[in-house]
């Protein structure tokens, strides 16, 4: 019985330590969530456009090599 009381004991501690973190979090304002939301997509884009080349250019050097 002791067993649960303290586990029950360290489960309600540990709530209240993830409540009291929660409350340190500072959320970035709206404007910043979209800058950094965009600046995310136009990387991802420049990134998926330079592997769209490479791909393209081995594709076509292993077709010049096997033809």
């Amino acid at each position: 019985m002791d067993k649960i009381r303290e586990l029950s004991s360290e489960t309600a501690q540990f709530a209240k330590d993830i409540e009291n973190e929660a409350k340190r979090i500072t959320w970035p304002s709206r404007q910043e969530a979209v800058k950094s939301t965009l600046a995310v997509i136009l990387i991802s884009g420049v990134f998926a456009a330079f592997l769209a080349g490479v791909d393209t250019v081995f594709a076509w050097l292993i077709r010049m090599i096997l033809s």
